[in-house]
């Protein structure tokens, strides 16, 4: 099946924008053009799509990108790089889920204190102080 630049960004939840800069720098290498040089994508060119979404959505740079997607098109020669690309890139982002659980943590307390101070009226006893300031005779 074929489908334009507008239905590929429909279909994925991104811009035509992104995906024609994603295109243009070259991580879109089988994009076909129609007889009005409009591009043309395929279902293999939507996995493409698909794997840079997931990558860009996760911090891997766009370079680093490119050259995981140069290792794909080498072939079954490059799968141990390419293992540890996607290695590396699992355990940033690993680690970034465990950073966003411990910051949940946090809200969701505060979450919890401030609906208890709704349903009881009691003081809120969190007030960060400011530090004192010297005075002239310390």
């Amino acid at each position: 099946m074929s489908y334009s630049i507008h239905q590929v960004a429909d279909l994925l939840g991104i811009s035509t924008y992104r995906i024609r800069y994603y295109h243009d720098h070259g991580m879109l290498p089988y994009v076909k053009r129609d007889a009005h040089n409009n591009r043309i994508f395929d279902d293999s060119d939507i996995d493409w799509l698909r794997i840079i979404i997931c990558l860009r959505a996760t911090g891997m740079p766009v370079e680093r990108i490119c050259h995981y997607l140069d290792l794909v098109q080498e072939g079954d020669a490059t799968i141990p790089e390419r293992y540890q690309m996607m290695k590396a890139q699992q355990d940033r982002t690993l680690s970034e889920i465990q950073d966003l659980q411990d910051h949940l943590t946090t809200i969701n307390c505060k979450v919890d204190g401030y609906a208890e101070i709704l349903a009881t009226g009691a003081p809120d006893k969190f007030a960060p102080r400011r530090p004192t300031q010297p005075t002239a005779q310390s």
